[in-house]
C-alpha cells in the first residue's frame, strides 16, 4: 500500500541524495529509526520527466513528508512518487488570501524563507 515518510539528512544537511537523486526516509511507524541520513535505504524519486540527462528534477529536502509507494507491492523495491503538505511543511500561498494563486515557489537555500525564494 500507499505509506508517508519524512525525508531524512545527515547534522547540517538540507539535501541528502546520491548520484541517482534518491533519497532516505524516515517511515512514521519505525519506532526504532534514527531519524537521519542512515533511517532507511536509498529510494527513487519519481519526477514529472525524466530521459537520459534531461528532463524535471525536484528533490525532496530534509522534513519534507513525502509519499512512498511500493512497485507491484514489492517491500523491497520502494518509490517516492510526490509530497504533502502538513503543519511542519505548510502550503507556500495562503488559503486566506491568495486562494486563486497557482505556482512554483522554491527555497534554494540552506535555511531558506521568504525573504530569499524563487518564484
Amino acid at each position: 500500500g500507499v505509506q508517508t515518510a519524512t525525508v531524512t539528512t545527515g547534522p547540517g544537511e538540507e539535501l541528502h541524495v546520491d548520484e541517482y537523486g534518491r533519497v532516505r526516509v524516515q517511515f512514521h511507524w519505525d519506532r526504532e529509526g534514527k531519524n537521519d541520513e542512515n533511517s532507511s535505504c536509498w529510494i527513487r524519486v519519481a519526477q514529472g520527466w525524466a530521459g537520459a540527462g534531461f528532463g524535471a528534477q525536484f528533490l525532496p529536502r530534509q522534513g519534507q513528508e513525502v509519499v512512498v509507494e511500493f512497485i507491484n507491492g514489492d517491500p523491497d523495491q520502494p518509490l517516492v512518487t510526490g509530497s504533502v503538505y502538513n503543519d511542519d511543511n505548510p502550503l507556500p500561498y495562503s488559503t486566506d488570501k491568495q486562494l486563486n494563486s497557482s505556482g512554483i515557489r522554491s527555497r534554494s537555500t540552506l535555511e531558506g524563507g521568504e525573504a530569499n525564494y524563487s518564484e
